[in-house]
């Protein structure tokens, strides 16, 4: 029976590829969320400012016009902190990701030797039941000459 030698790094290598894609797909969600909420500040930002307009058509005390751009400024202040925010998750999602392909690609290796080692085992299998065969039919024909010489007697 075939036993791979290096069955126990081969696992070992999966289990660190397994524990990246996980470590990754949590980032990715990380970069979604920062993401939405990046959009959702965005949003904000863009209501108020139609906001402002259309009480400035109706006419509005500059107290008022003073509060919407401190919070128009306030707004672009946290809209700038998430960008940052978004971009420092991405490189992180980015650094994973290239730990996570060097990871498969280690485990890819040692699986193509363990392929090679496994179709040199079928060959030598193979190998030694042609021998088995040939000896069998070696000792048949020995068998055979040695009947046939006795019945000649």
């Amino acid at each position: 029976m075939y036993t791979f030698k290096m069955q126990t790094v081969l696992d070992h290598r999966q289990f660190i590829e397994d524990n990246l894609k996980k470590e990754h797909a949590e980032i990715r969600q990380q970069v979604m969320a920062a993401q939405q909420q990046m959009e959702s500040l965005k949003r904000k930002e863009t209501d108020t400012t139609t906001a402002l307009k259309r009480e400035q058509a109706k006419g509005i005390s500059s107290d008022q016009v003073v509060a919407y751009h401190t919070y128009l400024k306030r707004l672009s202040d946290r809209l700038a902190r998430q960008m940052t925010v978004v971009n420092e998750i991405k490189d992180q999602e980015l650094k994973k990701q290239d730990e996570l392909l060097e990871a498969m690609k280690k485990r890819q290796i040692l699986e193509k030797l363990k392929d090679q080692d496994l179709e040199r085992y079928r060959q030598m299998m193979l190998k030694k039941e042609m021998n088995f065969i040939d000896e069998i039919a070696v000792n048949q024909f020995v068998r055979k000459t040695i009947e046939k010489s006795g019945e000649g007697q």
